[in-house]
């Protein structure tokens, strides 16, 4: 009887512990989750890789600019198209938009603030943006890339960006710019 009321007793302590540890379910905001796209009538969609990308220009010293005009090396990107019907259109050429240069209208000017750059921004150069035929894209939106013809399904297009003097002077420090893109389908 004796054992028979401690298993009692035990299993009410049990479960009057358990019920305890027992938290009812919390619903709490989390954030918010931002969709962003486009449905395009166009013959290739733009890959979501390249509708937001960075191009990593790396470091160049001032001392190699001893000119203006002097460029840097060469950094490759691409602009890729997937979906792409061949029916619909053969070739495709893209054009660049963004703030040009005051000196030299074929370069982008340079901004800190693009990737929040606090060492102040680097003057007497931009980014000139060339196609893959060395084609320099003045980047105002008139000038489209060298047509390249289209296959169904993926393509790549081939594009580079370099540092370009637009003075004697070239000082250090941050080297951002932005450009939007167009795409034209023939």
């Amino acid at each position: 009887m004796l054992t028979k009321k401690r298993l009692i007793k035990s299993a009410l302590a049990l479960a009057l512990l358990s019920t305890g540890t027992m938290a009812s379910a919390a619903i709490v905001t989390g954030g918010t989750v931002h969709f962003t796209g486009q449905i395009v009538n166009a013959a290739c969609a733009v890959s979501a890789d390249s509708v937001d990308q960075t191009v990593k220009m790396g470091q160049f010293r001032t001392a190699n600019f001893t000119a203006v005009g002097t460029r840097s090396n060469a950094v490759p990107f691409t602009i890729k198209l997937e979906d792409c019907d061949s029916s619909v259109s053969t070739t495709a050429a893209t054009s660049f938009s963004g703030n040009l240069d005051a000196v030299d209208p074929t370069v982008l000017t340079i901004s800190n603030n693009v990737a929040g750059g606090v060492a102040g921004s680097a003057s007497g150069v931009g980014i000139e943006i060339s196609d893959h035929t060395g084609k320099v894209l003045k980047p105002d939106g008139s000038v489209f890339s060298t047509a390249q013809n289209l296959v169904d399904g993926s393509n790549v297009l081939n594009f580079t960006a370099r540092y370009k003097s637009t003075k004697a002077n070239v000082t250090p420090g941050e080297a951002d710019a932005d450009a939007t893109f167009k795409m034209q389908y023939n």
